[in-house]
């Protein structure tokens, strides 16, 4: 486990970011640049720059949150 902002990440977590003042931040792309992913695998999350909404990847297209 990795932690960041914590001394203690979640031992179940892959990746543990704690924070009481700041937010994550996923990457941030274009409806174009995020269909030019090759081969996106399902979970996979960004924030939509052309549309302003979280898309998501369920294993055969994307989505919106």
């Amino acid at each position: 486990s990795v932690g960041i902002g914590t001394t203690a990440p979640n031992a179940n977590a892959l990746l543990d970011v704690t924070s009481t003042t700041k937010a994550f931040m996923p990457p941030r792309m274009t409806t174009t640049q995020r269909d030019a992913v090759a081969s996106p695998g399902a979970g996979m999350v960004v924030y939509n720059t052309t549309t302003n909404v979280l898309n998501f990847h369920n294993g055969s297209a994307w989505g919106a949150v």
